[in-house]
């Protein structure tokens, strides 16, 4: 056996306490000292994957951080067990005429090697998904920059241009390019706060009766105006004997076919887009039909189907530049649909179209009366709130001004609080206030804080939070401490006057 091919921690240890010729003339000593070194020299090399594995993606490197302690604390059990075999070879002079013990430890260390051979693949393995995993999250990042700037750009500079020309042609014009550049902007941001829902296992199905065919009809009649600027049209399909009137989430249905319509307007040019719903069959009050969005758009290769359903992905690079667009609208499509107990599947072929389908299973009645006084349409119209008194809490100047122009709309009457000190004190004085919306986050007291404050006086009185934080754990934070519900900002004022007239009494 060569010393120099020892581990230099181990040759100390066999200098200390065995003689040379005592190891050349013991053929099982010096296998016992080839595997020892073995774990040593292996040991080198896991302190080595680890120092790697902490520049990798967020989720894969916690897995791996804890198969990684799970790994270490079985080396220190093995190392423990190597110490005590040699503390014992040593006061029994060194002896193997059993040869229990050696054997037995050898065996361990043996397994022991090669769970670290297939333990190191997998780090491998795993290094390799967490590289795939940021650059795809990189390309996302760059697209969401593009995406987000575009519409800012437009803004901004159409305010510039509002200044200086003044005249009410202009402004009139300047105003449909902001509101449109507006509302990709909160799309955007949607999609975004949509896919973290899901992902949180936060995004929880309504069971409310509705017209499908009402639905189907409406997201149409909504999407006209955005399918003509590509000079195409949209026709709605419905089976004869399709039973319209269902119960589930109409909201998420919704969004599941509007985002599957406006990805076939963006694809295609002067071309169609069919919306088809075909019965397949009814039983036992349940009724199973299929839903089709066909498009004579560019089509997609066969080898992407499955990375276009993939967050933060589309089929080509070239595509995200051409045509724009998150790579999040189709993943969200696939996880509401397995929400709902479906999953999507495509038919395409490149340069004829698309197809996307997916087929449901819902609980249908024969009549809308249910619907009448249950539905809330997605032409929803705002509502007047006159007599309510609302005290806005808000350290923001502009969302300030923004929230009290909107609430007048409605005839609410309003009382501004800077911060949740001033709020806490007026609402001791005041007893008059109908809902409050508080902000979250402020100087010298934050929203948690008057909440909590509040809700030590008075449990009835309703809080909405107005909030632009969108992470799960602050929101349950708020709801724990007393919060009734919220609205993330930027806010959909359709959506602020429904959660007030929820809780206006």
């Amino acid at each position: 056996m060569e010393r120099e091919n020892l581990h230099r921690l181990l040759n100390r240890q066999i200098k200390k306490h065995f003689s040379d010729d005592f190891i050349a003339n013991n053929e099982s000593v010096q296998k016992f000292i080839e595997v020892v070194n073995l774990s040593y020299l292996n040991f080198e090399k896991d302190a080595e994957l680890f120092e790697q594995s902490s520049r990798l993606n967020d989720l894969e490197y916690n897995k791996i951080t804890e198969k990684l302690k799970l790994e270490l604390q079985k080396k220190e059990h093995i190392e423990s067990k190597l110490i005590e075999a040699i503390k014992q070879l040593n006061e029994n002079e060194v002896k193997f005429s059993n040869g229990d013990d050696s054997e037995s430890l050898l065996k361990v260390l043996q397994n022991e090697i090669d769970y670290k051979r297939e333990f190191q693949d997998e780090l491998y393995q795993a290094k390799m998904n967490a590289e795939k995993a940021n650059e795809a999250k990189s390309d996302f990042l760059s697209i969401m920059s593009h995406e987000i700037r575009t519409p800012l750009n437009a803004i901004i500079g159409l305010i510039y241009i509002m200044e200086k020309e003044n005249t009410l042609n202009s402004f009139q014009e300047n105003l449909e390019v902001l509101k449109y550049s507006a509302q990709n902007l909160y799309m955007l941001i949607n999609d975004i706060l949509d896919f973290n829902r899901i992902e949180a296992g936060k995004v929880e199905l309504e069971k409310i009766p509705f017209d499908f065919k009402e639905l189907v009809v409406h997201i149409a009649q909504s999407l006209k105006i955005k399918a003509s600027e590509n000079l195409n049209t949209i026709e709605v399909l419905i089976d004869d004997d399709f039973t319209p009137f269902l119960i589930s989430d109409p909201l998420r249905i919704g969004q599941i076919i509007t985002n599957l319509v406006s990805n076939a307007i963006k694809f295609t040019k002067n071309g169609s887009i069919k919306i088809k719903v075909d019965q397949i069959e009814k039983k036992e009050n349940i009724s199973v039909f299929k839903v089709q969005v066909i498009d004579s758009g560019i089509g997609i290769d066969v080898v992407k189907f499955k990375s276009i359903f993939q967050k933060f992905e589309q089929a080509e690079v070239k595509t995200t530049r051409q045509f724009g667009g998150t790579g999040l609208g189709l993943a969200i499509t696939k996880k509401l649909l397995r929400l709902l107990n479906s999953d999507i599947e495509l038919e395409s072929e490149i340069g004829v179209g698309s197809n996307f389908s997916f087929i449901l299973e819902l609980p249908y009645f024969l009549t809308d009366l249910e619907i009448k006084n249950n539905i809330v349409h997605h032409d929803y119209k705002e509502e007047s709130l006159d007599g309510l008194k609302v005290l806005l809490v808000e350290d923001n100047l502009i969302n300030i001004k923004i929230a009290e122009k909107i609430l007048k709309q409605w005839n609410v009457q309003v009382d501004k609080a800077e911060n949740g000190l001033i709020a806490v004190e007026k609402f001791k004085t005041n007893t008059d206030y109908g809902i409050i919306l508080m902000d979250l986050s402020m100087p010298v007291m934050d929203g948690y804080e008057a909440t909590a404050i509040i809700r030590k006086s008075n449990a009835q009185i309703p809080i909405i939070a107005l909030t632009a934080s969108s992470s799960y754990s602050y929101l349950e934070k708020a709801l724990q401490i007393g919060v009734n519900d919220y609205v993330i900002k930027p806010f959909n004022p359709k959506e602020l006057n429904m959660k007030l007239k929820k809780y206006y009494k």
